[in-house]
């Protein structure tokens, strides 16, 4: 495993913070928000992903930027003996993109897919090192995962 790429994820993540933070301060000195709609598809099939930055979103991903950098930073002292290291960074990597989705999205359809991609790599963390123990935690993730489903799904009707 390259060594250094923790650094270089907490780095990235660290500007991020820096650039999310001075968003969220602009955002809430000028009371604007920012809609970020890209597109993607072809001719026939067309597939829009809408995003909302606004001081509240610019707060909630400058704290969970900052969590996941210290997650990152911190794991290379007790994951750089493992062989399996890069999944781990992956993991953490699909986590982080999860919580972004789920904090930027407008919509309750993307809410739910920010959602279940949240949960998904939640059971893949929890059961990384496999063992009962694990597995019976990754079960109590997932079914507390489908109690958020049902929420979100309530909050829909």
């Amino acid at each position: 495993m390259d060594k250094y790429l923790y650094q270089k994820i907490s780095f990235y993540l660290a500007n991020l913070i820096l650039t999310v933070g001075v968003v969220g301060v602009f955002f809430r000195f000028s009371g604007g928000s920012v809609f970020i709609e890209w597109f993607l598809g072809g001719s026939r099939i067309n597939f829009s992903v809408v995003f909302l930055l606004d001081r509240i979103s610019c707060f909630f991903l400058a704290v969970v930027l900052c969590i996941s950098s210290n997650v990152v930073w911190y794991s290379k002292s007790y994951m750089g003996s493992d062989p399996n290291a890069n999944r781990f960074i992956l993991l953490v990597v699909g986590f982080i993109g999860s919580m972004i989705i789920l904090i930027t999205s407008p919509n309750i359809l993307s809410i739910l897919l920010g959602w279940d991609g949240l949960g998904l790599v939640s059971y893949a963390l929890v059961i990384y090192y496999p063992s009962k123990k694990s597995s019976s935690a990754g079960i109590l993730t997932v079914l507390s995962n489908r109690v958020g489903d049902v929420c979100i799904l309530l909050s829909i009707a």
